[in-house]
């Protein structure tokens, strides 16, 4: 789904990783509830991608505030992690695999944007190949969708104060 050029977006979801890679598609489920949770926003966007590219840029120039959803596989299984996510100043590479913070820099770069940033991290439990996500995942979605949900809240919130100053 691509975010319509030139209408800002107060929040855009992207999620990426794989979803045949077991707990790596945690993103992408709870993009897929997220979805049906803010159906009728039409100031929140959600995207799915398997890896973060340059070409998201023009996307995340539409919003204010960009939550990227990710697993991450570490000793800290099934528990979640919500960062601040900068700008990565500096050379930016033509990879197609990017950090957040180095999307926010190209969009910065590119369109003079600068949405505040915030890196959701589930940490996953399997990630072999297949489709279905772990209990430990699966435990952890309805966290996910408080936090992005209370990030959503929080911009909406700061959107409101903008305007009234």
């Amino acid at each position: 789904m691509k975010v319509s050029k030139g209408i800002a977006q107060r929040v855009l979801i992207i999620a990426y990783g794989n979803p045949l890679r077991c707990d790596d598609g945690i993103a992408w489920q709870a993009a897929e509830e997220l979805r049906r949770k803010f159906a009728s926003n039409t100031e929140v966007s959600i995207i799915c991608v398997h890896q973060l590219t340059p070409e998201l840029a023009e996307d995340v120039s539409c919003a204010e505030t960009v939550i990227f959803m990710d697993a991450t596989q570490n000793e800290k299984t099934g528990k979640l992690a919500c960062e601040q996510v900068a700008l990565q100043p500096g050379a930016l590479h033509l990879s197609h695999h990017l950090a957040p913070g180095e999307v926010l820099a190209f969009s910065n770069q590119l369109y003079g944007a600068n949405p505040r940033g915030f890196l959701i991290s589930i940490h996953g439990e399997h990630f072999d190949h297949g489709d279905t996500l772990s209990a430990t995942a699966i435990n952890a979605l309805p966290q996910v969708v408080t936090t992005v949900t209370d990030l959503v809240k929080r911009a909406e919130s700061l959107q409101i104060q903008s305007q009234q100053s």
